[in-house]
């Protein structure tokens, strides 16, 4: 069994799905909180995300405040913050954001269908909407086509170089997006924790994903025993099987019932080198890959 300085894992790494509060739902900490435990750990960068409100402020004062790590904000396409709507991304990115999911809570795929499955994702779907009914929403028309306005933001995050991430929505919802992102030319686009829904997100589906140049992301929310529990022999196959140049690893951390974003990067990074995914494989997707993403390389 390897064994690896904690500090030599993290030195570098970036972590660009984290939950920061404060939020309507509780979490482990505020962006300065999170931003000065992984600059202790030399994490070089966060990505901050809430499902209903911009992170854009999160990140500007975490930056003011503490220095090694730097925080990027964005915003998530959900109903509170305007849904599909070209002018919200337009509006985060000239404020600084860098980072545009699609719908979480307000996804018909996750709020409706994978939640009519019992998923454990039903418990923020739910609580999302405050006891006021929710307006579920696809990418896609009922044709299968990607609605015009997903042209818009598709464009404006091209024109910007900011990350798009899929958020909550389908495999059939992911691979319309793809293709365009293909035919386009736009190359950050970025798949949200598949591992979470491995069941419609299987292995064929997302080489057929990164055969459009989309970059999986892997979160280990989803071994956690809050979330999925999954076996992280999957995960690891996965990542063989799609080659480590097309995935990043994610924490999709900051729920107060788990443990520090940084303790999850770190126990990600170890379980998976006990899985048999090298040194090298792993510095390149959580280090090397979401680097190239931000523009830091």
């Amino acid at each position: 069994m390897q064994f690896l300085d904690e500090r030599e894992m993290m030195e570098g790494a970036i972590n660009l799905h984290l939950h920061v509060g404060p939020d309507y739902v509780m979490r482990y900490g505020d962006s300065i909180k999170l931003a000065t435990q992984a600059s202790e750990m030399g994490i070089r960068a966060l990505g901050l995300k809430t499902h209903l409100a911009s992170t854009v402020p999160h990140a500007y004062f975490a930056n003011k405040a503490v220095e090694g790590t730097v925080c990027y904000g964005g915003i998530t396409l959900n109903g509170p913050c305007g849904g599909l709507n070209p002018r919200t991304v337009e509006a985060t990115i000239r404020t600084g954001g860098k980072l545009i999911w699609l719908p979480t809570t307000d996804a018909y795929y996750g709020g409706v269908v994978k939640t009519g499955q019992g998923h454990w994702i039903k418990s923020y779907s739910k609580v999302a909407g405050f006891g006021f009914p929710i307006e579920y929403i696809t990418i896609t028309d009922e044709s299968g086509a990607l609605k015009p306005v997903m042209h818009d933001i598709l464009r404006i995050c091209k024109e910007n170089d900011a990350i798009l991430s899929t958020g909550h929505i389908s495999p059939e919802e992911c691979l319309a997006l793809a293709k365009e992102s293909s035919r386009i030319g736009f190359k950050k686009l970025k798949i949200t924790h598949p591992n979470l829904w491995i069941d419609d997100f299987t292995v064929p589906v997302m080489k057929e994903l990164v055969g459009y140049s989309a970059i999986i992301s892997f979160a280990y929310g989803g071994l956690t025993p809050h979330h999925c529990r999954q076996d992280p022999a999957e995960i690891a196959d996965a990542i063989q099987q799609l080659g480590a140049e097309h995935v990043i690893l994610v924490t999709d951390g900051g729920d107060v019932i788990n443990p520090s974003h940084v303790q999850m990067l770190r126990s990600f990074y170890s379980l998976l080198l006990h899985q048999g995914i090298s040194r090298v494989d792993l510095d390149i997707m959580m280090k090397k890959n979401p680097a190239v993403l931000l523009d830091l390389e």
